[in-house]
């Protein structure tokens, strides 16, 4: 078996579980300080969240409802018997420590839950939220998914992200020192990027303390201000080909610390949702053949730009 050239989150996952555990999205019905005119009312410009939320994820179902049909689901497919309630619908931090302890505990209580994934933003993280994820780390595995997005100040205000890179890195810095993993959200193809911005991202994840890191190409959903924008001048923007993203994420991969794992590489939007790029035939797996064969072809692996560059 050829080595591997980059580090997987599902090794790090079966180092730890001695197997799968399989996500399962749950909508707690939060909302986020970007839509509720804490910040902002518009919200960031691409997002549309319920592009990403499966069928069974709705919160006029309970969290323990959600999860059964996903355990059902799940194990039906693909055999799964252990899970995580993935909180992933808006910022899942975003409430009163009261309400938050209230839901995670309900997923936490839930059959075959051996952890919560909780998926949120930076300017939503506190030294109250991290108290409060430790008390839960005592009882069950915890890891927050961290929706950065850019490394890139200019961008994330073009983007109306409402938060700057500084308040990102706090943050992390927060849960790492409490030992909580973190997995960092970025998103490639975003409006005002420089041309060496995953390389430069890349080094940035690799000293913040995090321990994984999410990627995905900009997606222009139905439903968001982009789209908008998009549908008026589409010849505003530059969007990924398939080929374009993989050397992308080839060069981010040389770039990074061989310390930190990679969770994912392709963002799933339902084709009837997804307005363009659209990589015909290409999931997860499928990327990720063709990002080792193009790794591969170039001669790269995780860390091999890193060492001269750190």
């Amino acid at each position: 078996m050829s080595r591997a050239l980059f580090n997987r989150s599902s090794t790090w996952v079966k180092e730890r579980f001695g197997g799968r555990v399989q996500k399962i999205p749950v909508d707690a019905g939060f909302s986020c300080p970007n839509l509720d005119g804490t910040l902002s009312k518009q919200g960031c410009l691409y997002c549309n969240n319920r592009s990403f939320s499966p069928f069974y994820s709705s919160a006029q179902l309970s969290i323990s409802e959600q999860l059964h049909k996903g355990r059902a689901y799940f194990a039906g497919r693909y055999g799964c018997q252990k899970f995580f309630a993935y909180f992933q619908s808006y910022s899942c931090t975003y409430a009163p420590v009261k309400t938050l302890r209230e839901k995670y505990q309900e997923a936490a209580n839930s059959e075959g839950i051996i952890g919560l994934v909780i998926a949120t933003r930076p300017d939503c993280i506190s030294t109250e939220i991290v108290e409060l994820l430790k008390e839960f780390a005592g009882k069950t595995f915890i890891r927050v998914e961290l929706g950065v997005e850019s490394c890139d100040d200019e961008v994330l205000s073009s983007i109306n992200r409402c938060h700057n890179v500084a308040t990102a890195l706090n943050s992390v810095k927060l849960l790492s020192s409490a030992a909580i993993p973190v997995s960092i959200h970025l998103i490639s193809g975003l409006p005002g990027e420089q041309p060496d911005h995953m390389a430069r991202a890349a080094r940035i994840v690799s000293e913040s303390g995090a321990d994984m890191v999410k990627l995905h190409h900009l997606q222009i959903v139905n439903g968001s201000r982009l789209a908008e924008l998009y549908k008026l001048h589409p010849e505003n923007y530059r969007l990924y080909t398939l080929e374009d993203y993989l050397d992308k994420v080839c060069e981010f991969i040389a770039s990074l610390s061989p310390k930190i794992y990679l969770d994912r590489f392709i963002g799933r939007v339902p084709l009837n949702q997804l307005l363009a790029p659209v990589f015909k035939g290409i999931d997860e797996a499928e990327f990720q053949r063709r990002l080792e064969s193009r790794l591969r072809k170039l001669n790269l692996e995780q860390g091999a730009e890193y060492a001269a560059t750190a």
